[in-house]
């Protein structure tokens, strides 16, 4: 997750990427702009003008942030592993495994968002319509209000990786029972919805010369373009679910014969080396791993078996085993590449330039 880290909260980091910024001094900025109108505030200073614009901000920024909690929150409640948060310019993503749970467990932890924002924008409509409250400041909570509401509208509309889009793919996949198909209607669905609006952008900036539609399509581009990935990369998990490690891997590595010598271990194999583990085998079973750093301090004429780690030490998989799970490993775990064994036997190894590899033979 990129972005800088400014909290954490219940054990979520939150981030807040660069883009955000954007979104924040434009909704500053419009606070700014409608106080400065002499006739509804006449006696509002300087001071508190720009007192104002920034509560706005930063209250904003604190409805952003309990909508994506409120994710966060949903799938602590579902015993869904959250990763973080990230607030940025679109208004955040909350990193979970919700997919794991099947689609009721996206539908859940999803809707809790934009109900959130809904439930915000209500409150601060509330406030205005109900509490006798200074003209700057009601002007304030009006806004905060509405932008809330907006903010529930906008995530609500079916365009994935929007709220909407994820309601739309969780709602298909329980009815059709299949990701990768619920994933590819959300997908053509959220890239019809995005060349609608930047057509329609284009064609009123043309026609009524209002500029503010240049920004609305900027964000139907930017949507289309990650409803594209979304779509991208469930084809690529549809070829890695349906592929085995055997079909991914690699020739194995060089093999170092368990009776050979420390000394000559390092000569023959592991000198240049560094952060590389080679099977060591035993009338071809692996029976541990040597390196650089296991074979520190053992003296040369000792046999490398006794400076290797036990194969259980090392990632491996079965040559059966789907590349799903694989490529799962060599990302949670960041290691470098997985071994695949066959009843004990070191057949190959399996690198993420192996997985790209195979991505490009078969997307």
């Amino acid at each position: 997750m990129s972005g800088w880290r400014i909290a954490r909260i219940g054990g979520v980091d939150v981030r807040v990427d660069p883009s955000f910024l954007v979104i924040v001094l434009l909704l500053a900025s419009n606070i700014y702009v409608g106080l400065q109108d002499p006739f509804r505030f006449p006696a509002l200073a300087r001071q508190a003008l720009y007192s104002l614009s920034l509560l706005s901000a930063f209250l904003f920024f604190l409805s952003i942030l309990l909508h994506e909690l409120a994710h966060a929150g949903m799938s602590r409640a579902l015993r869904i592993h959250v990763a973080g948060i990230v607030l940025y310019m679109f208004g955040g993503a909350t990193y979970t495994a919700a997919e794991e749970r099947g689609p009721s467990g996206e539908f859940w932890t999803t809707i809790v968002g934009p109900a959130t924002s809904a439930a915000l924008g209500g409150l601060f409509i509330w406030i205005h319509q109900t509490v006798n409250l200074d003209p700057a400041l009601d002007f304030v909570v009006l806004n905060l209000g509405r932008w809330n509401l907006l903010l529930a509208i906008f995530n609500s509309v079916p365009i994935f990786p929007l709220d909407g889009g994820r309601l739309l793919r969780s709602t298909i996949w329980a009815i059709a029972r299949n990701r990768f198909q619920a994933t590819v209607i959300a997908a053509r669905t959220s890239q019809a919805l995005c060349g609608l609006l930047i057509a329609y952008a284009v064609l009123r900036t043309l026609r009524a010369q209002d500029l503010g539609w240049i920004w609305m399509g900027f964000i139907g581009v930017m949507l289309f373009r990650t409803a594209s990935g979304a779509l991208a990369e469930a084809r690529q998990r549809q070829a890695l679910d349906s592929a085995t490690a055997g079909q991914v891997m690699s020739p194995p590595p060089p093999v170092i014969p368990s009776h050979l010598s420390v000394g000559e271990a390092r000569t023959r194999y592991l000198d240049g080396h560094v952060g590389e583990a080679f099977p060591v085998v035993t009338d071809g079973a692996v029976v541990g791993f040597a390196s650089l750093t296991t074979v520190e301090g053992v003296a040369p004429d000792r046999p490398v078996i006794e400076a290797s780690v036990p194969p259980t030490s090392v990632a491996t998989v079965s040559a059966g085993d789907s590349m799903e799970e694989v490529v799962h490993r060599l990302q949670q775990d960041h290691i470098a590449a997985v071994l695949v064994m066959d009843v004990g036997r070191l057949v190959g190894v399996i690198e993420m330039g192996d997985v790209n590899r195979f991505l490009k033979e078969r997307v």
